[in-house]
């Protein structure tokens, strides 16, 4: 007679479908007390456990100019992150079926620190309520699996005077398969993170809009971003020029959280 417990932990994105506790909104930032809340809500049917922690991290790049978040950038850490400056209230707690509860952060001052954007990640981990001893099967051999769901959003405290921009080293395009890839060399200006979109517009050499593409961007320091423009399959051989417009604007961030910059328009030619 034995009961064997398995825990599975799975890591899945804020976006995932199978994610049973939902976060609203999706970025966080604090008031000009300090102050900023997140709602968490459970829609299962169990009741769930929640606990709130934090760890520095941005998004960066591979060499190809992929997407890949950065956790272990210490130098970074101590330029722009919370560390212990931040505190959560409650840190853990136990979510109904179909209950929110209002998370509120508290950013302690620190007027050592020069004016900027300061951040950190906050991690949700969820899983549902654990049972009780008593009600733990006993006879027989019985399995309990336990899913546990990480969701990870950005926290942001502003500080004084801010400010962004972009600068472009090097912007360069090739098609691969049905897809203008637009690799950028990039250093944010300022003391922020440029947080905004893309417009991207593909036009052939008599003007025709033949493409036309659009996507968030969160752009913390340097490095190398890809971006994939989607090409019609009819596309014919020729010379074309690729319009990138970057906007301190965001459907999901109100603009009155958004450091605000002037739009910055770059234009290149491509043979494809």
């Amino acid at each position: 007679m034995k009961s064997f417990i398995l825990t599975l932990a799975f890591f899945l994105t804020l976006g995932s479908l199978y994610s049973q506790v939902s976060l609203a909104p999706t970025t966080v930032f604090a008031d000009a007390n300090g102050i900023g809340t997140v709602y968490v809500s459970n829609g299962s049917d169990k009741a769930q456990e929640v606990n709130i922690s934090f760890l520095f991290g941005y998004p960066g790049n591979d060499a190809e100019g992929n997407l890949l978040m950065i956790y272990s950038d210490s130098l970074r850490e101590l330029q722009s992150g919370l560390g212990d400056r931040i505190r959560t209230f409650p840190r853990s707690f136990i979510l109904a079926p179909g209950q929110q509860q209002a998370v509120r952060f508290q950013i302690r001052p620190d007027r050592s620190k020069p004016d900027g954007m300061y951040f950190t990640r906050v991690k949700v981990a969820s899983n549902e309520q654990t049972a009780s001893v008593e009600e733990v099967v006993t006879e027989g051999i019985s399995t309990q699996i336990t899913l546990k769901l990480e969701q990870v959003i950005a926290a942001f405290y502003r500080s004084g005077e801010v400010t962004t921009g972009l600068n472009f080293e090097k912007i360069e395009a090739s098609r691969k398969e049905n897809f203008l890839q637009v690799a950028t060399q990039f250093t944010v200006l300022g003391n922020s993170p440029f947080l905004g979109s893309l417009e991207a517009v593909v036009k052939s050499a008599s003007g025709e809009v033949v493409a036309k593409h659009q996507q968030t961007v969160a752009l913390y320091y340097e490095g190398l971003r890809s971006y994939s423009i989607p090409l019609p399959e009819n596309l014919v051989s020729g010379t074309y020029e690729v319009e990138l417009l970057f906007k301190t604007e965001r459907s999901d961030i109100p603009s009155s959280d958004l450091v605000q910059a002037a739009p910055i328009t770059r234009k290149i030619s491509v043979t494809i």
